[in-house]
C-alpha cells in the first residue's frame, strides 16, 4: 500500500468518527497541534525511529498530548502506533484538515507579500476574498521579499498578481513587444 493511501485511509476513518461523534472542531484543533508539534526534529526522530518500539512511542505521544487533546484523538494516535503507522501521522493530520475544510466549505487563500501583512490589512483582504468567492476563507500568509512590494493572491486555480515584481515584468514585456 502506498504512503498516500495509508494516510488517506486513516484520516478518513478519523474524520468519519469525529463527524459521527460531533467532534470535528476539537479534532481539527488536535490535528493542527499534531502538525505543529511534528515540526520538531526531536519528535520526528522518535516517531521515525525503528529502534523505539510501538508501545514506547505510543506512551511518549500519549504523555505529550494527554492534557492537550481530546480522547478520540488520543485513541487515534494509539491505534496508529499500535499498527506501526506512526511515521504517517503528520500526513494523516494534513489529510484530515483537508477533509475538514471540504466539509465546512472553507477555501484556502494564500497571500504572498514582501513584508508581513498588518492585522487590519489581512482582515480587509480576507473579507474582500470572502465576498468575491461567497465562501468561508482561510487566509494563509507567506513572506517573499523578491516581490519588492504589493502582493500575490492565490485561491483555487486563480491568481491575482498585484506585486511590484509582477508589474515590472509586465512593463518589460510590453517594452520588448
Amino acid at each position: 500500500m502506498s504512503i498516500g493511501n495509508i494516510a488517506v485511509r486513516y484520516a478518513r476513518a478519523l474524520f468519519l468518527s469525529a463527524r459521527e461523534k460531533k467532534l470535528l472542531d476539537p479534532v481539527r484543533a488536535d490535528m493542527e497541534l499534531l502538525i505543529e508539534t511534528a515540526r520538531n526534529p526531536d519528535l520526528l526522530s522518535v516517531i521515525e525511529s525503528p529502534v523505539i518500539g510501538p508501545t514506547k512511542k505510543a506512551g511518549i505521544l500519549t504523555e505529550l498530548f494527554r492534557s492537550r487533546m481530546n480522547a478520540l484523538s488520543l485513541d487515534f494516535i494509539q491505534l496508529v502506533t499500535k499498527n506501526n503507522r506512526e511515521e504517517y501521522l503528520p500526513g494523516m493530520a494534513r489529510h484530515f484538515l483537508r477533509l475538514y475544510k471540504e466539509e465546512k466549505g472553507i477555501q484556502v487563500a494564500v497571500v504572498s507579500s514582501a513584508r508581513k501583512l498588518e492585522t487590519g490589512s489581512a482582515a480587509r483582504l480576507e473579507e474582500m476574498v470572502r465576498k468575491a468567492f461567497n465562501t468561508k476563507i482561510e487566509l494563509q500568509h507567506e513572506v517573499r521579499e523578491d516581490l519588492i512590494g504589493g502582493f500575490v493572491l492565490r485561491i483555487e486555480n486563480r491568481q491575482l498578481d498585484a506585486s511590484v515584481k509582477g508589474k515590472l515584468a509586465r512593463i518589460k514585456k510590453e517594452l520588448q513587444e
